[in-house]
């Protein structure tokens, strides 16, 4: 009995098939790994268009990688793209919501596209992510960066009554938050609280020299 031709092309396109498939995954796949080792290469030169055309490349040949969407960000937000960069790095923060470099450059592209809403969301829920005790200085730091100001001095007295008995960071975070203020005792107050974890910090003594203090036996001031 002949098989009819049409069932022969049929079995035979069922043979190819599955090589053809792996061929194109293999020529995707080289294609992806060219543009990725060439977007690098344009990103460390400085030419941020070429490395903006190529990431964008990449980020369509594989989408929804993490890396790819958080480079593709960066490069955006250097370019001013800050919207765009913003999408692309929420999905890069959703896939790795633990990674503090998705998470800040994030934060930049919400600062720079007046997202101020989703900024501190984001800074929130993310608060615990990092570094003991470094959540909320990061908050009160990009807070700050887009001029919310009773929202970043709230943040830094969270980090100082979580953290300030066991590390000067909230209190040299207070101090640099005061002088941007123009609040020189708040300066001099987390100074001296700062003073307490090291009383021959020679940086910290230098800073309470400028704002007119002279230091003293009794300068440091234990923060509990």
């Amino acid at each position: 009995m002949r098989t009819p031709l049409a069932l022969t092309m049929l079995l035979a396109a069922l043979i190819i098939a599955p090589g053809c498939s792996t061929a194109r995954k293999v020529k995707t796949t080289l294609a992806a790994n060219e543009a990725l080792v060439a977007a690098g290469a344009a990103e460390d030169a400085g030419d941020l268009e070429k490395a903006y055309e190529l990431w964008g490349d990449y980020v369509e040949m594989r989408p929804h990688e993490a890396n790819g969407e958080y480079r593709l960000g960066r490069i955006e937000n250097a370019l001013g793209k800050h919207r765009d960069a913003a999408n692309h790095l929420r999905i890069a923060h959703d896939l790795k919501p633990g990674n503090i470099d998705y998470i800040e450059e994030l934060a930049v592209a919400l600062i720079n596209s007046d997202q101020q809403d989703e900024l501190l969301s984001l800074l929130h829920a993310t608060a615990n992510e990092g570094e003991e005790g470094s959540g909320y200085l990061r908050l009160a730091r990009y807070a700050a960066q887009a001029g919310m100001m009773d929202e970043a001095h709230e943040a830094l007295m969270t980090a100082v009554a979580l953290h300030g008995t066991t590390s000067p960071a909230p209190h040299l975070a207070m101090a640099d938050f005061a002088r941007e203020t123009g609040d020189s005792e708040g300066e001099v107050l987390a100074l001296r609280h700062a003073l307490w974890f090291d009383p021959a910090d020679t940086g910290i003594l230098a800073r309470i020299r400028e704002l007119g203090v002279i230091p003293g036996p009794s300068l440091a001031l234990d923060p509990r």
